[in-house]
């Protein structure tokens, strides 16, 4: 197998536990075991060593896997500061990988339209939202009442444009956002769908429902409003013998103290865990102990077909039944009734039934979960990352 070269510049911390952070350094290791040696940027913001950090992730240390930690410089209260000095530095070596063959693989749209002002090759753009529609209803996406600004909606728009029309490769990571791409700026050639992941196995055994009484009920991620989790906190309320567990949020976030002032309203608090964002490791054993894994998405511009979500993935290889808001992007995977349950979106009484139904029919949750277990490893990290090396031959 012929040896390749990849830079990942990735504007995050690390370690960072969000999905997008998962999302980076799963597909990075993984891009190591497909015969890539990958070079991943990120920021310093952790004394920790680089393999301690891997580890939160379930990633052991690779000769192929180099992982930059830039400092960056900081003053309080300024994003922009920090942000342009990580531009600058990634761009800088992002570029002189690429005059050594590399190619430059992110899901960063600005920095993408950087690189490629800077005539850099080889750059493979993935998006995982349209920015432009994802700005533009951002008060409805997180609560809000900003207003969004038309020239910053058209500068994002052009900067899709320009990146769509000149990256040397384009991925996305699902049909939808492909499409919209598509319609906006014209068909182009090498342009592939290459979902999320998640840690799944071609040889794992489907590991049978979860036994524990009450049953638990499991959603993991951020709590944002265009997440579902307040809609999932008034159907539980239908679910009385389940116990309702959220993996996901911050402290010094204001969606955390919304959630927990609407499950004091709903009367949910006794019968909910709220145990904040967890390492990936302890992210595996909740959806183990979880009856019933849910991703209650609301229907939005961005989220009808644009949300490849990660936690719907780790719970098809934890083989855990699902249920999740039925959307043109979840039926990019899912099929309702044979391997989920797909629902109205912030249908709450629906949502209710479907879980209702999946802890009262055993035999129902133990189909859809084997089904789901089954395709799980289509959906796999290592897939990903053979669908990326194909692209890295194809413009080497």
């Amino acid at each position: 197998m012929t040896i390749l070269r990849v830079v990942v510049p990735a504007d995050i911390r690390f370690p960072l536990q969000r999905a997008n952070g998962v999302q980076v350094v799963k597909t990075a290791a993984a891009l190591t075991r497909a015969g890539v040696r990958t070079t991943l940027i990120v920021r310093k913001t952790d004394p920790r060593p680089t393999e301690a950090i891997l580890a939160l992730y379930g990633v052991r240390p690779s000769e192929d896997l180099v992982v930059r930690r830039l400092r960056v410089l900081h003053r309080t209260g300024s994003f922009l500061l920090p942000r342009v000095c990580f531009l600058v530095r990634a761009a800088v070596l992002a570029w002189n990988g690429a005059r050594r063959g590399a190619a430059v693989y992110t899901r960063d749209l600005q920095l993408a339209a950087l690189l490629l002002r800077m005539r850099v090759r080889g750059v493979v753009y993935e998006a995982h939202a349209v920015e432009s529609m994802m700005y533009a209803e951002r008060g409805r996406l997180y609560g809000t009442d900003e207003i969004p600004s038309a020239r910053k909606i058209a500068r994002l728009a052009a900067r899709e444009g320009y990146v769509w029309t000149r990256a040397a490769a384009f991925v996305s990571t699902t049909a939808g956002i492909r499409a919209t791409f598509a319609d906006r700026h014209g068909e182009r050639d090498r342009s592939l769908v290459i979902p999320n992941g998640c840690d799944a196995s071609d040889t794992g055994a489907f590991p049978g429902l979860a036994r524990e009484r009450p049953a638990r009920v499991l959603y993991a991620g951020q709590l944002y409003l265009w997440k579902g989790v307040d809609v999932l906190v008034e159907a539980m309320r239908e679910v009385p013998d389940a116990r309702l567990v959220i993996a996901g949020g911050f402290d010094a976030e204001a969606d955390l103290g919304r959630l927990r002032g609407r499950l004091a309203g709903c009367g949910m608090s006794e019968r909910t865990e709220l145990l904040g964002t967890l390492p990936q490791a302890r992210v595996a054993e909740e959806l183990q102990r979880a009856a019933v894994v849910v991703v209650p998405v609301l229907r939005t511009a961005m989220t009808e077909r644009h949300t490849s979500p990660i936690k719907a993935f780790e719970g098809m290889a934890a083989g855990r039944p699902l249920v999740v808001s039925d959307l043109p992007s979840s039926r990019e995977f899912l099929r309702d009734g044979e391997n989920a349950l797909l629902v109205p979106p912030g249908d709450t009484e629906a949502l209710a039934r479907a879980i209702r139904r999946l802890l009262a029919d055993p035999g129902l949750a133990e189909r859809l979960a084997r089904v789901a277990h089954s395709e799980a490893p289509r959906y796999s990290w290592d897939a990903r990352a053979r669908g990326l090396r194909r692209i890295f031959e194809d413009i080497s």
